[in-house]
């Protein structure tokens, strides 16, 4: 995948970085007074790409924030949607 550093999302711009996130324990986050979404440069590839996937959501979605519920199945959506396009070739 081509790593973005600027990604439009709901009429925004958002920056994307890759951080060291370890001591935080987080693999990534977003910060809407910044709109900067942070992913942990020290997981793999593949994680990262799935952690993006989550966090835009969590953009798109930022009620979500507050639902535990909601943020699991957020989860587990960007994991089998990152996994069905690159399963299918079709992020390359």
């Amino acid at each position: 995948m081509k790593w973005p550093t600027v990604l439009k999302i709901g009429g925004h711009q958002v920056s994307v970085v890759l951080d060291d996130l370890s001591k935080e324990n987080l693999s990534g986050d977003f910060d809407p007074a910044t709109n900067t979404i942070r992913i942990n440069k020290e997981h793999t590839a593949s994680q990262q790409e799935a952690t993006l996937f989550h966090e835009v959501g969590h953009v798109m979605n930022a009620e979500w924030e507050e639902n535990p519920m909601m943020h699991a199945l957020l989860e587990s959506w960007s994991q089998q949607m990152y996994a069905f396009l690159k399963d299918n070739n079709l992020l390359r």
